[in-house]
């Protein structure tokens, strides 16, 4: 079974992918060089969405969002 786990954030997201429990990669997709936020969180969903497409994993794991202000 492959996983993709994420970590994601509006400026740098984390990710690990799986196959049958043993980590094949892991990386973050940065997009803190975008000062504005809705470019900077379109842009965030498009790479993400291209990670899925890539990958395509039987399951996506997103560890719980935590909103500490309002972006």
């Amino acid at each position: 079974m492959k996983i993709l786990a994420l970590d994601t954030s509006t400026k740098v997201s984390g990710y690990a992918v799986f196959n049958n429990k043993e980590l094949i990669r892991y990386s973050y997709i940065d997009k803190s060089d975008k000062s504005d936020s809705y470019d900077r969180m379109s842009a965030m969903v498009y790479e993400i969405t291209a990670l899925i497409e890539r990958e395509a994993p039987d399951v996506v794991v997103i560890e719980e969002t935590v909103v500490t202000r309002n972006p």
